[in-house]
């Protein structure tokens, strides 16, 4: 359990780093989580903190109801949304979610982000689709639209919430986060190709 706490630590924190650094998140806004192996704990990002903050100080701990178990500072209010997917999905080892611009931008005009790169193709698979929320995070209510698209497609890898930004998933927190960088970097492409009338 403790080496299984370890692990899930060092991606959390290296994860948090890569993300900040690659500016696909700025301030404190997004979240990130690693699901603690064996447990129906996560780890998760303090709110009002940014990637660049996360450390282990401010390391916080919480069921996948978003209660926290260990530590002294607030969860991130996407708590139920990362929990939720932790429970249902246990091939999900990491999360991240990102206020990436471009992504927005798509999500704002498309109902998916077409991989209109090769590399994308290659990596992604398919397109990132667009999930239509209301709320500014992901409430009990507004699960089910993203159960629907997970339940339809098991290896989905991420998507891109309307107005709000990337969720992206993987066996772990450091992959989830290239995940979001790539789908960031396909977007700002895509978004470009779209302003010079070429999709």
């Amino acid at each position: 359990m403790y080496r299984e706490f370890l692990k899930a630590k060092t991606d959390f924190l290296q994860a948090a780093a890569r993300t900040y650094q690659s500016r696909i998140q700025t301030g404190t806004g997004g979240n990130l989580s690693v699901r603690i192996p064996g447990t129906d704990l996560m780890i998760v990002k303090p709110s009002g903190y940014s990637y660049g903050q996360c450390s282990e100080e401010n390391l916080t701990i919480t069921d996948f109801a978003g209660n926290l178990q260990e530590g002294t500072y607030k969860p991130t209010r996407e708590s139920t949304l990362h929990g939720n997917l932790y429970r249902r999905y246990a091939n999900i080892g990491g999360i991240v979610h990102t206020h990436s611009p471009y992504s927005i931008l798509i999500s704002l005009n498309f109902s998916r982000l077409n991989l209109v790169t090769l590399h994308s193709e290659l990596k992604l698979k398919k397109p990132i689709q667009v999930i239509d929320v209301t709320t500014q995070s992901v409430t009990e209510e507004e699960l089910p639209k993203v159960f629907a698209v997970m339940d339809q497609a098991p290896d989905t890898s991420a998507f891109i919430l309307r107005g709000h930004g990337i969720v992206a998933m993987a066996s772990n927190a450091t992959k989830a986060g290239q995940i979001a960088e790539l789908i960031e970097e396909t977007a700002e492409i895509a978004w470009n190709q779209y302003l010079a009338g070429k999709v």
